[in-house]
């Protein structure tokens, strides 16, 4: 289905509005976000549509269901300065699209802060293993081998390695695969006070009508040496030998076309009278 060419620019200028939030807090239910602009890895795809429901999409697909062994990512473009002595907060909607005969469930994606975007091991390393050591994620893990967390579980990892260094297990079962209603997930952080760039990280998923489970962590961010540098945040996801998808998306009601000609008359509004200040 192609874009109308005016809701992709009324988008593309929404798009850059998030730029004036708070660079510690980044609501990506809230939107506008459209994950075309995102830079995408492996089998990771975007795309916005406006299916006729009076609603319009913005869909990061990480794997798509249906075929196995997919690993995918994707980055948001501009990086974040964060200070890890303040409180920062990440929220998204997140989903297992839904096959016919599901069969294996696995293997799980994250939600993922690094100083290098990029795409680690498939299968059970969620397309984190052998990330950057410089990150930390949120990971959701849908799969797991004898001795592991029994998933699917909730953990938070760092240094691009699979090993959790806290995980809670949610004895959701095939459920979490909901054809239903979407996943909310947000991923916190409370520094310790001390000036020392350390504190909790926690990660929640939330759900209509499974429930809320969180796991927390303590982290150094000196250690992950991410004191300074730019942070970027995204996404990745595996299936190994499932056929599981995983995505996350953001939508909302379109505007009547007259709406988009006064957005789009007020942006230009504000650009006419910063030229008159600057002149």
């Amino acid at each position: 289905m192609r874009n109308h060419p005016l809701l992709n620019t009324a988008l593309l200028a929404l798009a850059l509005l998030p730029a004036a939030q708070a660079q510690q807090n980044i609501n990506l239910t809230a939107g506008p976000t459209d994950y075309t602009t995102w830079s995408l890895f492996g089998s990771a795809t975007a795309q916005n549509f406006t299916p006729g429901n009076g609603f319009t999409y913005s869909v990061l697909n990480l794997t798509s269901p249906g075929a196995g062994d997919q690993s995918g990512a994707g980055f948001a473009p501009t990086g974040l300065a964060l200070d890890f002595n303040q409180a920062f907060r990440f929220d998204f909607n997140w989903y297992i699209p839904v096959v016919l005969n599901p069969g294996l469930r696995g293997d799980g994606m994250t939600l993922t802060l690094t100083d290098a975007p990029g795409l680690g091991n498939g299968g059970s390393g969620l397309g984190y293993e052998g990330q950057s050591a410089n990150s930390v994620a949120f990971a959701i893990d849908t799969f797991h081998f004898d001795g592991e967390p029994v998933s699917p579980s909730v953990q938070i990892l760092s240094g691009g390695s699979i090993t959790p260094i806290a995980a809670v297990e949610t004895g959701l079962g095939d459920s979490i695969r909901d054809p239903d209603f979407q996943w909310f997930g947000s991923l916190s952080f409370t520094p310790s006070g001390l000036g020392d760039n350390t504190g909790q990280l926690t990660g929640n998923i939330n759900h209509l009508n499974l429930g809320s489970f969180s796991v927390q962590a303590g982290v150094d961010f000196n250690a992950l040496n991410l004191v300074g540098q730019t942070v970027y945040f995204g996404f990745t996801a595996s299936n190994g030998l499932a056929t599981d998808g995983h995505a996350t998306s953001w939508g909302a009601p379109v505007p009547e076309p007259q709406t988009y000609a006064l957005m789009l008359a007020g942006l230009a509004a504000l650009g006419l009278l910063a030229q008159r200040r600057r002149g």
